[in-house]
């Protein structure tokens, strides 16, 4: 997305922030983007929770779902690194069209 990965944290005990990301090399403008990823299979994250959680502080939060990561994953994925695109790669399939 055009933005530069200062760290991703390795899997692991949850609480600390996944990824640190910035819009400059040296990280001195903003915004200034730290991301916590969730991902918790056999049980539902509150979306309550996490809304209430969002818009309590003095930050801006921005929550997205799994269907509009995959969106976003979609539209960046030319852009990648191959090392990115192995963590969720995609294959392209194409369909016949007509020339309507």
């Amino acid at each position: 997305m055009g933005y530069y990965i200062q760290s991703v944290a390795p899997r692991g005990k949850d609480g600390v922030i996944d990824i640190v990301a910035y819009v400059d090399p040296l990280g001195a403008q903003t915004p200034r983007i730290k991301v916590q990823v969730k991902h918790k299979p056999d049980t539902a994250t509150g979306a309550a929770d996490a809304k209430h959680a969002a818009s309590g502080g003095d930050k801006f939060i921005r929550l997205i779902d799994g269907d509009e990561f995959i969106d976003m994953w979609q539209e960046y994925y030319d852009k990648m690194s191959d090392e990115d695109k192995n963590m969720l790669p995609l294959k392209r399939i194409a369909f016949l069209g007509n020339n309507e």
